[in-house]
């Protein structure tokens, strides 16, 4: 015989809708809206169609809802993240080592951020990425200096920098403009 899926009377069709047109979260919604339709006496594969998920997501939820209530349908993820490495004060040190040179005196990166937080903090390895995530959270962003053509003239391009375009091409092509008037020979007006 197979198992008929019912949804518990804890809450009346109307309170269900009413937490399903009030909910925020979009994935607690979708959850809300399989129990109403439950509740409304669709079959567990309409549902699934409906709020595209499989019939297995649709039966957990339901008997989600029968175990725990409004509180089953709720993420649990949420909260359930680990601590943060650095306290607020570790954080401002952190911030204020950033506002100046690196110990090997480049630019900060991820993994130097990391290694500093492992010093501070006493640990023994933090992955570069946590270094990046605190480099971004503290309002920095990557620096990356402009690719060079290997064959690229640095004479010129210093030249480019410093006057422009023509002193660029005093410098790279040497001076190739014919002397006197761009327009050629000068002419004088016809006698009339």
């Amino acid at each position: 015989m197979a198992f008929i899926l019912r949804v518990s009377p804890r809450m009346t069709p109307r309170e269900v809708e009413r937490a399903f047109k009030s909910c925020k979260d979009a994935d607690e919604r979708l959850r809300w809206q399989a129990v109403m339709l439950k509740q409304a006496g669709r079959s567990t594969s309409d549902i699934a169609a409906v709020c595209c998920r499989s019939s297995a997501w649709v039966r957990r939820t339901v008997t989600r809802y029968n175990q725990d209530g409004a509180a089953g349908l709720r993420d649990g993820r949420k909260g359930n993240g680990r601590e943060r490495l650095l306290t607020a004060e570790q954080e401002a040190e952190l911030s204020t080592a950033i506002q100046g040179d690196s110990p090997d005196g480049g630019l900060w990166t991820g993994p130097k951020v990391a290694a500093w937080i492992a010093e501070h903090t006493g640990a023994e390895e933090i992955d570069p990425s946590t270094g990046n995530n605190y480099l971004r959270r503290l309002g920095f962003t990557r620096q990356v200096p402009r690719p060079a053509h290997p064959g690229a003239d640095k004479e010129a391009g210093e030249a480019f920098k410093k006057g422009g375009f023509k002193a660029f091409l005093t410098t790279s092509l040497g001076n190739t403009r014919p002397p006197g008037s761009r327009s050629g020979p000068r002419t004088r007006r016809a006698s009339g």
